[in-house]
């Protein structure tokens, strides 16, 4: 999946287009609709970026990347991917979680606390008032005081963002929507939002290494040669921006290189186990369940881990692992080894010792170490959100830019990349017809 099949590539393009996501396609289909010529330039041997669904791995659609329509009931993507043929919504909002203290399942006292530490979080960021305050971090406004209030963070902080609290700011959570519809595509999102947008002329294994935007035409230097153009516009992670991966020539402004510098990049990564189908039958309870499972209380201390069990009735399992974890994990030589022990045994400390035995096969998407993506996506560092739309206008109507980093209220998440794409499209169309 994540394919495209041959479309035309125009030899004198009008607008190039760096990074074949959501951004990218999205913005190509834009103006293509209006008659401009345009091609897709992307790195890896498929078109997608951080939404990719395969089905080679598992024998399922398996979505490495965005997997969730947050906020649904009003997530610009839901429609298009609802109304395409072939792809179907679960309402995961709709099932409760599961907590696991200690190798069993809560207790109602323990489920009160959980739903009691979430919810004062989530009080205290909606209450606090950030025009007189300033903002702060999320773990600065409320510091966790126990195992509960851990939890809490975790969920906003590393399961959500790839990132600790300590490094998140309340602006930004308080900007970003959250209604608490949330929905999964059985057949995968991402595999979804592509055939909903459509295909566009891409070219792929195509590594754009500078940008010289000085002279009567934009020169898109790559590893086969140079595209000349009237407008470029850019989709890559942050980071890429930030370390001069992608060059420019004369430099960016420095306030868009300092905008971009505080939108760094958050590590998710899933832990995805395949089982053999008697798995079913010692979780039979649970289906497309987000469990949370506790462990490693010595010391007083606890580590709390992110399950998605028998994600639409399979025999699988997917843990998250995000920030600092995530990182050190990947960095490790037999990364995958380890992950795959690490998953199985919280799972076993619940499940049982059976769950070991049952297992086939992992995969661990390892986003950190992957040059074209550098990790989930972008937080914004405390009293920098509004950077993200710094980083997003355009420079001198020839170079524009888009990404989840870009869009206030949907940053870090897919219709981000959706809907800056398509802004920066109508930036381009509009900068072409006066030019």
């Amino acid at each position: 999946m994540n394919k495209q099949a041959s479309v035309p590539i125009p030899s004198n393009p009008e607008v190039v287009i760096v990074g074949a996501g959501i951004a990218g396609i999205a913005a190509a289909r834009r103006l293509m609709t209006e008659g401009v010529s345009v091609v897709v330039l992307e790195a890896r041997d498929r078109i997608g970026g951080r939404a990719y669904t395969e089905s080679e791995t598992f024998g399922v659609p398996y979505d490495h990347g965005c997997a969730w329509l947050h906020s649904a009931d009003v997530n610009p993507l839901s429609l298009l991917v609802k109304e395409t043929p072939g792809f179907d919504i679960l309402d995961h909002g709709a099932v409760a979680s599961k907590f696991y203290c200690s190798g069993r399942e809560a207790t109602p006292e323990q489920y009160a606390s959980a739903e009691q530490a979430e919810d004062a979080l989530y009080d205290d960021l909606w209450a606090y008032d950030a025009v007189a305050g300033g903002d702060i971090s999320i773990h600065k406004l409320r510091p966790p005081k126990s195992a509960w209030d851990t939890l809490a963070h975790l969920r906003k902080g590393e399961f959500e963002a790839g990132q600790k609290t300590r490094d998140l700011s309340v602006i930004d959570y308080q900007t970003q929507y959250e209604t608490g519809t949330e929905w999964l595509v059985p057949q995968g999102l991402a595999a979804g939002i592509f055939k909903a947008l459509g295909e566009v002329p891409v070219k792929l294994n195509t590594q754009v290494k500078k940008v010289n935007w000085c002279g009567p035409s934009v020169l898109v230097e790559t590893n086969y040669g140079s595209i000349a153009c009237k407008a470029v516009m850019v989709t890559v992670p942050t980071e890429i921006i930030t370390d001069e991966t992608l060059q420019f020539e004369p430099l960016l402004p420095v306030e868009k290189m300092e905008a971009f510098s505080q939108l760094p990049m958050g590590v998710l990564d899933k832990i995805t186990l395949q089982f053999d189908d008697a798995f079913n039958s010692l979780l039979s309870d649970l289906n497309t369940t987000t469990a949370y499972l506790q462990g490693g209380e010595e010391a007083g201390e606890c580590t709390w881990t992110d399950h998605l069990l028998r994600p639409f009735g399979q025999a699988m399992d997917t843990m998250f692992v995000g920030g600092q974890l995530a990182r050190d994990l990947a960095a490790e030589k037999d990364a995958d080894i380890l992950a795959f022990d690490l998953a199985l045994n919280f799972l076993s400390e619940v499940f049982g010792s059976d769950v070991k035995k049952l297992f086939l096969k992992g995969h661990f998407t390892k986003w950190h170490a992957d040059p074209w993506a550098r990790g989930g996506y972008a937080y914004s560092n405390v009293g920098h959100n509004h950077k993200r739309e710094i980083a997003r206008l355009p420079v001198e109507d020839r170079l524009f830019f888009a990404g989840e980093a870009l869009h206030g209220k949907w940053a870090s998440m897919a219709p981000g990349a959706y809907e800056t794409g398509r802004q920066a499209a109508d930036e381009i169309l509009k900068a072409l017809s006066v030019s």
